[in-house]
């Protein structure tokens, strides 16, 4: 079965899992899910983990990712992008290069961010965009998330948008910064672009259009199912450490550090990941070759 990573270079207009699901089409793919929802009105990087690939997911997620942001201060929109109800909240007049420079330190590091009322973050087993359309009131809640770095890139006086590169971890709302950054400035703003460029290695000067992915030749775009754990530590296995990971059985580490470990075969392949507990056995965690 062939599994491993595609770089997809998702276009504003579908969502992704709509990329997913005609991914799911092509010949051999008998399972795929994506390490990070990009928005219908984004573009660039989203990454499409294809049938045992999938089992490393929760990795991918711990990759950190950049994004150019496109936010236009003055407005503020229901949904926090162009998609919304745009509704006039500002004179931008006094938004400067230096305004919003001396603003942003304040958004990087540890911060708390409330997500956007228009969001696939599920409360109550459903997302909050489905509860919203109904018109529902929806409690949404301060979530802890880390913003790496913020990059003012350029500002148009008169047009009065900007142009940010963030880089941040999981879990963090574009949307929600720049809704955030509008209110510190007093003008309001919302998101009117959106391009993530990378996911830890992974870059949209690398990624490859959804057309391009078809018939049997879409393989050759496949990356290697191990690139998210690539930097573990690795233990080479004996035909009995094989059999006994196979049946979900710990086998010995190889020094006192625990953490997690890339289980290899005899050939080299990767078999499983694993975990070293207090006793210095690697505990299977995910099989991946029968």
């Amino acid at each position: 079965m062939t599994s491993g990573i595609l770089n997809v270079n998702k276009p504003v207009g579908p969502s992704s899992f709509s990329v997913v699901r005609d991914v799911r089409r092509l010949p051999g793919v008998l399972k795929a899910g994506h390490g990070g929802t990009l928005d219908p009105a984004a573009e660039g990087v989203l990454p499409i983990l294809i049938n045992a690939a999938t089992r490393v997911a929760d990795f991918v997620h711990e990759w950190p990712k950049t994004y150019v942001a496109t936010i236009a201060f003055g407005f503020t929109s229901d949904t926090g992008d162009r998609e919304g109800t745009i509704t006039p909240a500002g004179d931008p007049a006094a938004i400067t290069r230096a305004r919003i420079e001396s603003a942003l330190p304040a958004f990087t590091g540890h911060i708390e961010q409330v997500p956007p009322l228009f969001s696939a973050l599920k409360q109550g087993g459903e997302a909050l965009y489905r509860k919203a359309r109904r018109g529902e009131p929806v409690e949404r809640v301060a979530r802890p998330v880390e913003i790496h770095a913020i990059r003012l890139l350029d500002y148009d006086l008169a047009s009065a948008v900007a142009r940010l590169e963030v880089s941040s971890g999981r879990g963090m709302y574009v949307r929600s910064l720049a809704h955030d950054l509008g209110s510190a400035l007093g003008t309001g703003a919302y998101l009117s672009g959106l391009t993530r460029t990378a996911v830890g290695p992974l870059t949209v000067s690398d990624a490859v259009p959804m057309a391009t992915l078809t018939g049997e030749g879409w393989t050759r775009w496949l990356l290697p199912m191990d690139l998210p754990i690539r930097s573990w530590p690795a233990v080479a296995l004996d035909a009995a450490g094989v059999a006994a990971v196979r049946q979900g059985r710990a086998v010995p580490a190889p020094n006192s550090a625990a953490g997690r470990y890339r289980l290899l075969g005899p050939d080299g392949d990767l078999l499983a990941w694993g975990e070293a507990d207090a006793t210095m056995r690697i505990q299977p965690r995910a099989v991946f070759l029968s």
